[in-house]
């Protein structure tokens, strides 16, 4: 995937507008999305921001996976770095990204994984993480909990 696409598919799977854009936000002060797949699919995003560093003004891991965020035990979803966000058939379960700047700096992909205690909607996501980028020049390891940030869009049946 080219650098441009990357950026576009991160911009659409994480429903951050301009009032939801995070001012400097407290290391592992995640939020959880209700979003969809790129193929229209059920799906979740995760915003793990991080402490920023003299190359990292407001770094953040963001995190797409595919289907019901909704599960009672724990769970660990891997991600290799080279999924296919257009649905392919090396779609995986999800995709996950690295940004210095927030919204604004080319999104690096990240492989790895992130495991959750237990995913339920209007409860705390809490969890750990293990990633690094692709190129494995950075490395991301810690644990976060997650307020939910909108509520599940409207089906229709």
């Amino acid at each position: 995937m080219s650098g441009l696409a990357a950026l576009i598919v991160c911009l659409f799977e994480f429903p951050v507008g301009a009032a939801d854009t995070p001012a400097a936000e407290p290391e592992g002060h995640a939020t959880i999305y209700f979003s969809s797949a790129p193929w229209d699919g059920a799906a979740y995003a995760i915003g793990i921001p991080l402490k920023a560093s003299d190359d990292a003004a407001q770094p953040n891991i963001r995190i797409s996976i595919w289907g019901f965020p909704e599960f009672p035990e724990s769970k660990t979803i891997r991600f290799s770095g080279k999924e296919d966000s257009g649905g392919g058939p090396s779609r995986g379960d999800g995709i996950a990204y690295f940004q210095a700047i927030l919204n604004k700096s080319m999104p690096m992909r990240l492989a790895g994984s992130i495991s959750f205690k237990s995913l339920k909607y209007d409860t705390p996501v809490s969890g750990t993480y293990d990633l690094a980028t692709v190129d494995g020049k950075r490395t991301f390891k810690g644990s976060f909990v997650a307020a939910w940030g909108n509520k599940p869009g409207a089906m229709i049946r």
